[in-house]
């Protein structure tokens, strides 16, 4: 009876387990194919980081260590030899030989031992380069030969070392969920381009034998490898390896300080042809990298403020205002605001009161004299063209992580005091855009880093071109602007960077340049009382400078904070040499062509409208420019209430995406905007638009006032025309 019972039981168990396939939770046909079968993650080719010619910055330095299967016993279901045969040791010899420089003896050597699965081949048969492998993979496939096989070990090669090193950035070996070795990025543009580099890792499913071992030659894909694309950034190589170099004797003629910066900007077209800091580390050795600030870069993720170069904007709002008395004459010994005084650098040093006139005092980098500009505006007025300048507004470039400044605080003191780019914050991106404005006549561009995206595999690309985000002065207000620059650096008597013989400090041969110099005080924690710290050099020094000063075609930005000593002449370590090698190279850097390295490509990459889940206008617009879209983000709010593209819409590069946050309730500037963009902007906030001028142009005035609210503006007229 017992018996019988435990019988039945079996057959009942048998039977659920035949109906259900599962016993205990457990999916058994899963369970069998595990034990059975073995699935290996093969890893996708990192995408390159070139520079803006096709000279690789960082590339993939995956690497394969080649073994081979010795156990006769190996074969298929079908019989098929999938081991190395004796009559193939010689063959195999050679090849290694050819391709790794193996002694034929040592391989012939390995293949004969006795009593092993597989045998490697010592150091020459690791650390092989994708091109070997596949030349070795081929050969041995074209002769018939079963059983040697490949293991990887993924790495990345910078081969410029120090080179633009935080903002480039570095990828490092993580463990995927599959327990796999993979790269990703974790800084700069590594990190925030990792989606497009990084590809798509491919499964390959393998059968075991009845040992457990894994049987050659029985591999199935399962899924495809996509590997990652390659990109292009605005880089130049040769400027930056200049400016590497200058950096060094820049900053050792200061003695060393907290952070130095440079970046070299092309004027007519936003994009960053050098950039660097220091402290710095070597992006392949890792020597320098500690893990802690100077593992990010000064370029977006801090702010600071700015001083003196923000007097540049200064003077360009009261050009445009037109409340700039260019010869009026004022006395510099203080300016009193509510209970505040403010005084000239040179009354602090404990130097005599003089009077000078308005164009005098920008040359001199009078805080008086800025502060009665500021004031004949305004603050109102003076705000709005913050605003027009995009001051407290993150530049949303691409790369993320980025600070956002911050304008000064509703109050007089602050506000008139960041007229001297004093209680008001930014950061170096933010500047560069401003100063674009100034350069272009103007129109403001958006700081560009990637020239092109490329798709190896179909032979397709992205390529970028420039992009207007405003124009917050007039052509004329930036010219004049220009002009007056030009005396910061000649005018004997009264310029901030002339040396003691009257000469420029900052010079290249045959050309006029407009500078600007800064030096900017440094909040103190708020731990330690706030204020401003009080040390000799506890401040932020600057410089500005635009080459030609009639029709720039570079910019350039320095900034050195706390240095052990300073001298104003410091200045032509660096800025000197690098700009007088652009405009050397200006020819040859193809300014305002698409990527050369990519013109035989003729089909765009197809890029698509990505899901809004869990993102704000930030993100988003910052994923789309890191696809070469140009998003205008309309509002300050953090959540998206209207978009131009639908998820899934294919985009085309440079293509104009409207976002507008829950909180639009004033009118922005729409200098650049595509009809489209005017008329969906319309639509959603029920405005009659009214369009005239060139008809397939851009917008290049509108009759409703930047800022005015959209409630007394419900009919507007907009001027198309070229935006250069």
């Amino acid at each position: 009876m017992l018996a019988t019972v435990i019988f039945f039981i079996f057959l009942i168990n048998f039977a659920v387990i035949i109906g259900t396939d599962s016993k205990f939770g457990v999916d058994l046909s899963v369970a069998a194919a595990k034990v059975h079968q073995a699935e290996v993650t093969v890893a996708a080719k990192r995408g390159t980081i070139y520079d803006r010619t096709g000279i690789p910055i960082a590339e993939d330095s995956t690497t394969y260590n080649v073994y081979a299967v010795i156990n006769k016993k190996y074969v298929s279901a079908t019989g098929e030899i999938l081991y190395v045969e004796e009559s193939q040791y010689d063959r195999v010899a050679q090849v290694f030989a050819e391709q790794l420089g193996m002694e034929e003896s040592y391989v012939k050597e390995q293949l004969s031992r006795q009593g092993l699965q597989q045998v490697s081949f010592g150091s020459k048969g690791n650390g092989i380069t994708y091109s070997t492998m596949t030349t070795i993979r081929d050969t041995l496939n074209e002769a018939g030969i079963k059983g040697v096989g490949f293991t990887t070990s993924p790495g990345r090669s910078y081969p410029n070392g120090t080179f633009a090193s935080q903002f480039i950035g570095i990828s490092q070996t993580q463990e995927d969920e599959n327990g796999s070795s993979v790269l990703v990025g974790t800084s700069g543009i590594e990190a925030s381009m990792n989606a497009i580099l990084a590809g798509t890792n491919g499964k390959i499913t393998y059968e075991k034998d009845r040992k457990g071992a894994i049987i050659p030659g029985s591999d199935q894909v399962t899924t495809q490898t996509q590997n990652g694309k390659d990109v292009y950034t605005t880089i130049s190589t040769a400027l930056q390896t200049i400016l590497e170099k200058r950096m060094d004797a820049f900053n050792e003629k200061a003695g060393g300080s907290v952070l130095a910066t440079a970046t070299l900007v092309s004027a007519k077209t936003g994009e960053i042809l050098a950039t660097t800091q220091r402290p710095t580390f070597n992006a392949d050795t890792k020597e320098g990298l500690d893990g802690t600030t100077n593992g990010s870069t000064a370029l977006y993720q801090s702010q600071y403020e700015p001083g003196s170069t923000m007097k540049v904007m200064t003077l360009a709002s009261a050009i445009d205002n037109g409340t700039f008395p260019a010869n009026e004459v004022y006395y510099n010994d203080q300016y009193t605001i509510a209970d505040s005084v403010i005084k000239d650098w040179s009354i602090n040093m404990g130097m005599s009161p003089r009077y000078l006139t308005y164009a005098q005092g920008f040359a001199f980098s009078s805080n008086v004299g800025m502060t009665g500009l500021q004031q004949m505006m305004g603050n109102d007025k003076w705000l709005e063209y913050l605003a027009k300048f995009k001051f407290g507004f993150p530049t949303r470039f691409g790369m993320g992580n980025e600070a956002w400044g911050s304008l000064p605080v509703d109050n007089v003191v602050s506000i008139a005091m960041s007229s001297f780019g004093q209680a008001i914050s930014v950061t170096q991106t933010q500047m560069l855009r401003a100063f674009s404005s100034i350069a272009n006549d103007g129109e403001m561009l958006e700081p560009k880093f990637v020239g092109a995206i490329y798709d190896s595999e179909k032979n397709t690309a992205r390529v970028a071109s420039r992009e207007v985000v405003g124009k917050p002065v007039s052509a004329n207000a930036a010219q004049q602007t220009r002009q007056y620059m030009i005396t910061v650096g000649t005018d004997a008597d009264v310029g901030t960077l002339v040396d003691a013989n009257g000469q420029p400090i900052i010079q290249v041969a045959g050309q006029n340049v407009a500078v600007k110099s800064g030096t900017a005080e440094i909040a103190a924690p708020a731990a330690e009382g706030g204020g401003y710290l009080t040390g000799k050099t506890d401040l932020i020094y600057s410089v500005v400078a635009m080459t030609s000063a009639e029709d720039p075609d570079f910019i350039m930005y320095v900034t050195l904070q706390q240095p052990k000593q300073w001298d104003a002449m410091t200045w032509q370590e660096i800025v000197n040499p690098v700009l007088e090698a652009a405009v050397e190279m200006k020819d040859t850097l193809n300014l305002t062509e698409p990527v050369t390295a990519l013109e035989g490509v003729t089909k765009e990459l197809e890029y698509r409208m990505p899901s809004l889940k869990d993102k704000g206008p930030g993100a988003l617009a910052d994923e789309l420019r890191r696809n070469l879209v140009q998003p205008i983000v309309v509002g300050y709010g953090s959540k998206i209430e209207n978009i131009s593209a639908s998820e899934g819409t294919k985009i085309a590069a440079n293509k104009q995406v409207l976002i507008q946050t829950e909180d639009v309730a004033t009118i922005p500037d729409m200098y650049g905007w595509e009809k489209e963009m005017v008329e969906t902007f319309a639509k959603w906030n029920g405005i009659a638009v009214t369009f005239k001028g060139t008809i397939d142009g851009k917008v290049v005035g509108q009759s409703a006032k930047f800022n005015t609210a959209i409630k007394d503006n419900k009919e507007i007229t907009i001027t198309l025309g070229e935006v250069n």
